[in-house]
């Protein structure tokens, strides 16, 4: 069977995974530290509604597109019920309370309605009426990786690589391929490992951890 090609756009090369922890919090607080210091509510607006793009991309494995395109009310109960644009296929299960939480407390922030976005992007204007659309994955490329290179993350950065890192540590952490596999829509799981980037290294690096011996 022929390897899955890694798709790329306008001359991006491929996005990586953030492997390590601290550089992941250093990622997080810088876009923290920008809505803090925000000085309009414009500014103060994108700059929460980018840290929430992270936040959600990291916690949820959506793919960049499913991600943007995510309206309030798919979300705000806490129970995610979305149609993959890619696959055509169905992503449904109860998120983790304190991201719920955490999502709740943006919408409020935001005054955002059911059938708002939940990331703004481009106000348009047509036949006298006015309407926003979602944030572009152009965009939401450029915004991460431009967080990403102001802390010092080296490896090609972008949406993608929010889907990849939470893959990446849901491995490290001992959750089981077959499952992550099935959260990617994947039909094998040596695709699943190839796509988060999981190398012989990282296998090493466990196999060094693990001590099994009689109990005194």
């Amino acid at each position: 069977m022929a390897k899955r090609r890694v798709k790329t756009f306008k001359g991006q090369k491929e996005t990586l995974p953030i492997k390590d922890k601290r550089l992941l919090h250093s990622f997080m607080n810088n876009l923290l530290l920008k809505r803090d210091l925000a000085t309009t509510d414009v500014k103060r607006y994108q700059a929460d509604r980018n840290y929430m793009i992270a936040l959600l991309g990291f916690n949820t494995a959506f793919r960049a597109n499913d991600l943007l395109q995510l309206r309030v009310i798919d979300i705000k109960k806490g129970y995610v019920h979305i149609k993959e644009l890619k696959t055509g296929k169905m992503q449904h299960y109860r998120m983790d309370k304190r991201l719920h939480k955490d999502v709740l407390d943006y919408i409020e922030r935001n005054h955002l309605a059911d059938h708002d976005y939940l990331f703004k992007g481009q106000k348009k204007k047509q036949s006298g009426i006015s309407y926003v659309l979602p944030l572009t994955r152009e965009m939401g490329y450029k915004i991460m990786k431009k967080n990403a290179d102001e802390v010092g993350v080296v490896s090609t950065f972008g949406m993608h690589s929010l889907r990849k890192t939470f893959g990446y540590f849901y491995i490290k952490n001992g959750g089981n391929v077959i499952t992550l596999m099935k959260m990617y829509n994947h039909d094998e799981p040596a695709t699943t490992l190839r796509y988060v980037c999981w190398e012989n290294d990282d296998a090493e690096k466990e196999r060094s951890r693990v001590y099994i011996a009689a109990t005194k």
